[in-house]
């Protein structure tokens, strides 16, 4: 140890551990440390050791804001230090290593419920009773598991809002002098939700698949379009995946019914009767009786 960490002394009693919280890649607290000695100390990085070997670390070391205290100074020192994204919500026991002095911490890990989903939009044609086949894959980034495949219905709307229904919403907001941002983005966000509803498809998977920390699942799904829909426009819904939402687009185009898919048997081609050549009545040689 060298004499600069001899001087550092954490402020709270020796009996009270340190308390970091928060999602697994980030655990945020403050140490308040007082320099006693009469050198300058520089701080740069902090240590984190489990003994136990629950905890899964991703470095020995962690970055941190630097701190200079210099003789007799006090501050209060930042910390954020992260464990592997995929830990248990939970209270986990450590040490902690700060200038060269060791510390209990206690780890207040919180639950994380974060995905990415792939791809971001489903395409359908404009078929209704067709059940369209799609995949999409799941991967869980939080911290504790999750269930997906339910079925779910998935309301249409036309893709793009009536331009009438949007000037009717925005006129008043425009004519003044300022207008207010959050306003315009409320009143935006209440014509969206007032688009008719025109139509459903309904999502199906062939099985419910529990997602673990760190796993990726492939979803299977079907989606049937309910619903008669004129084929000369675009329709958009989203489809809910745990905490994140798939955009499902109708395509302006079809319109065929899965009983008009199978094409109609085609007659055989007829072929054409030839006619009979006109016989040709022969002209009788010059100088013979007739």
């Amino acid at each position: 140890m060298s004499d600069a960490a001899r001087s550092l002394v954490v402020v709270s009693p020796d009996d009270e551990p340190l308390v970091l919280a928060g999602p697994p890649r980030e655990l945020s607290g403050r140490i308040d440390l007082h320099n006693a000695g009469d050198a300058k100390v520089v701080l740069r990085d902090a240590g984190l050791t489990d003994q136990s070997g629950v905890l899964q670390l991703t470095a020995e070391r962690h970055r941190i804001q630097p701190l200079v205290l210099r003789p007799d100074q006090r501050g209060s020192l930042p910390l954020a230090i992260g464990v592997h994204p995929a830990t248990p919500p939970g209270e986990y026991h450590a040490e902690l290593d700060v200038g060269g002095r060791s510390r209990p911490v206690v780890l207040h890990v919180v639950e994380v419920v974060d995905l990415a989903v792939d791809p971001r939009s489903l395409v359908l044609e404009n078929r209704p009773g067709l059940a369209q086949r799609k995949k999409v894959l799941v991967r869980n980034d939080g911290n504790v598991s999750f269930t997906v495949g339910d079925p779910v219905t998935v309301d249409l709307r036309e893709d793009r809002p009536t331009d009438r229904g949007l000037r009717v919403a925005l006129e008043p907001l425009l004519q003044r002098v300022k207008p207010d941002l959050d306003e315009l983005v409320v009143a935006l966000l209440a014509v969206a939700r007032e688009e008719e509803r025109l139509g459903s498809v309904e999502a199906r998977a062939d099985a419910q698949v529990e997602v673990q920390p760190g796993e990726t699942a492939a979803l299977e799904l079907e989606l049937t379009l309910k619903d008669e829909l004129p084929a000369t426009r675009r329709y958009r819904g989203r489809l809910p995946v745990v905490t994140r939402d798939v955009d499902v687009i109708v395509l302006a185009s079809g319109g065929a019914t899965a009983a008009e898919e199978t094409p109609a048997e085609e007659a055989p081609p007829t072929r054409a009767r030839k006619r009979p050549a006109a016989a040709t009545k022969r002209q009788p040689k010059r100088g013979a009786k007739p």
